[in-house]
C-alpha cells in the first residue's frame, strides 16, 4: 500500500491528510494527480492512526484510493473541513466517516456526492434520536451503514425503522461482535475485521444491487473473517414498509412467486424446512442471517443459486411475514 501525506489549507491551521492506495487501485483521472474515491474522517476522539481508521483504510485502499483527514471534535468545524478538502481535490467524491465523522459527512454532502459511507453512525444518545439529517438526504445519493451488533449508540432495530423512512436507497453491513468503536471480542480479531470491512465497502462503491441490501461480516472461532455477501433482508430484521417494498419489486419483475425448499418437493409453497436440534456452525457460506436482537437465526441456503432465484425465494418468505406484521 502506498501512503502519501498531504496538507490542505484551512483556518486556523492546515488539515492533515493521508492518501492511501495500492498500485492496482484505479484513479478517477489517470492523467491527473491521484484522486481518492472516498474522503473519510474519524470520530470525535479519534485520529488518523486510530485502529478503526487505519484498518478500514487499509482494506479500502486495496480496491480504491481513499483520503482520510484529521479533524477536531467540533461537528460544525469538521463539516467545514470536509468542504475544504472537497474544494481542494476538485472532483466528485463519495464521503464517509466514523461516529461523529459520519454525521459530518452527511452534513457536508453536496449535489455531486454519490455515496455516503456511515460507519458506527451514532443514531441515538439518551432520548435524542439523530435521524433528521438522514431523512433529509435526497436521491440519487446511496447510503451504506456499517454497524456492530454490540453498538450501544445504534440499535439495529431503530436503525431499520429510520432506513424505512429515508428517501434515498440504503444498504447495511452488520459486524457481528463489534461495538461502537469497531472493537471485537476477542480484540485480536479487530484488525482483520476492519480490513475486510474496508474491502467490502470499496466493492459496494464500485457496484451495488438495490435488491440485495443486507450483509454481515462474521469472525469464526478460528479467527477467520468471512463476508456473507449481499442478501435480501430476513423477515425478522425487516420493517413492514421494507418487506412490502421488496415484495412489490419482486412481483413487478416476476408475477408468480414460489418458495423452493430443499427438504420438500418443489411446488408446495406451504412446506417448511425440516428443523434440526443441533445449531449449525456459523459461517458466511451458510448464508446465515440473524435478526436485530440476535435471538433468532434464519438459515438461507446458498446452494443451487444457478438454477433457482434466491431473491425470489427470500421475498416469498417476506410476503408471508408481511401478512402478519409486527412492530420493530
Amino acid at each position: 500500500m502506498a501512503v502519501q501525506s498531504l496538507s490542505i489549507p484551512f483556518h486556523p491551521k492546515p488539515i492533515s491528510c493521508i492518501l492511501s492506495n495500492t498500485p492496482s487501485s484505479p484513479s478517477i483521472n489517470p492523467k491527473a494527480p491521484l484522486q481518492p474515491f472516498l474522503i473519510f474522517t474519524h470520530g470525535a476522539g479519534g485520529t488518523l492512526t486510530s485502529p478503526a481508521i487505519a484498518n478500514f483504510s487499509t482494506g479500502f485502499s486495496r480496491q480504491l484510493p481513499i483520503l482520510c483527514f484529521q479533524g477536531n471534535s467540533n461537528l460544525g468545524s469538521r463539516t467545514k473541513m470536509f468542504s475544504a478538502v472537497i474544494e481542494d481535490r476538485k472532483a466528485p467524491f463519495s464521503l464517509g466517516g466514523r461516529s461523529m465523522g459520519a454525521r459530518a459527512a452527511v452534513m457536508a454532502a453536496t449535489e455531486s456526492t454519490k455515496h455516503l459511507v456511515l460507519i458506527s453512525y451514532p443514531l441515538h444518545t439518551g432520548d435524542q434520536l439523530r435521524d433528521q439529517i438522514l431523512l433529509d438526504i435526497s436521491p440519487p445519493v446511496k447510503v451504506i451503514f456499517v454497524s456492530g451488533d454490540r453498538d450501544s449508540m445504534c440499535d439495529l432495530t431503530r436503525l431499520n425503522v429510520v432506513r424505512s423512512k429515508m428517501r434515498c436507497q440504503t444498504w447495511r453491513i452488520v459486524i457481528e461482535g463489534a461495538d461502537h468503536g469497531m472493537d471485537m471480542k476477542p480484540k485480536k480479531f479487530t484488525e482483520a475485521v476492519g480490513i475486510k470491512t474496508g474491502e467490502v465497502v470499496a466493492e459496494w462503491i464500485k457496484r451495488s444491487d438495490h435488491t440485495r441490501r443486507e450483509g454481515r461480516i462474521v469472525c469464526n472461532d478460528d479467527g477467520q473473517v468471512e463476508w456473507t455477501g449481499w442478501m435480501t433482508a430476513s423477515p425478522g430484521s425487516m420493517t413492514l414498509p421494507e418487506a412490502m417494498q421488496e415484495t412489490a419489486m419482486a412481483r413487478k419483475a416476476t408475477p408468480d412467486l414460489a418458495i423452493h425448499s430443499k427438504n420438500k418437493p418443489e411446488g408446495n409453497p406451504s412446506s417448511k424446512a425440516k428443523s434440526t436440534s443441533k445449531r449449525p456452525k456459523r459461517t458466511a457460506t451458510d448464508g446465515a442471517a440473524e435478526n436485530d436482537h440476535g435471538s433468532k437465526r434464519v438459515k438461507t441456503s446458498t446452494h443451487n443459486t444457478q438454477s433457482k432465484d434466491p431473491v425470489q425465494d427470500s421475498v416469498s418468505t417476506q410476503t408471508r411475514a408481511a401478512t402478519k406484521p409486527r412492530l420493530t
